[in-house]
């Protein structure tokens, strides 16, 4: 049975470094935007996240974008 993969919508998360230990270990926490169109290209959403990320008074350490699909029969 052939299954085709349609795309519902994306989100972007940040993640950001709270503080560091004394040996260097970071102390983790992330903000996540929803409802982000999957067509959007993945640099609109880069470029959209360092503008967020000019907003932060925190390290950011990484932006993650995530893609939710759904399975569908055809």
């Amino acid at each position: 049975m052939p299954v085709r993969i349609k795309e519902q919508s994306s989100r972007v998360r940040l993640q950001l470094v709270d503080s560091r230990d004394d040996q260097g270990r970071e102390k983790l926490s992330s903000i996540s935007y929803s409802n982000i169109k999957a067509d959007v290209s993945d640099e609109a959403v880069f470029n959209l996240s360092a503008q967020l990320i000019g907003l932060q008074e925190k390290e950011v350490k990484s932006i993650v974008r995530i893609v939710e699909t759904e399975l569908v029969e055809e």
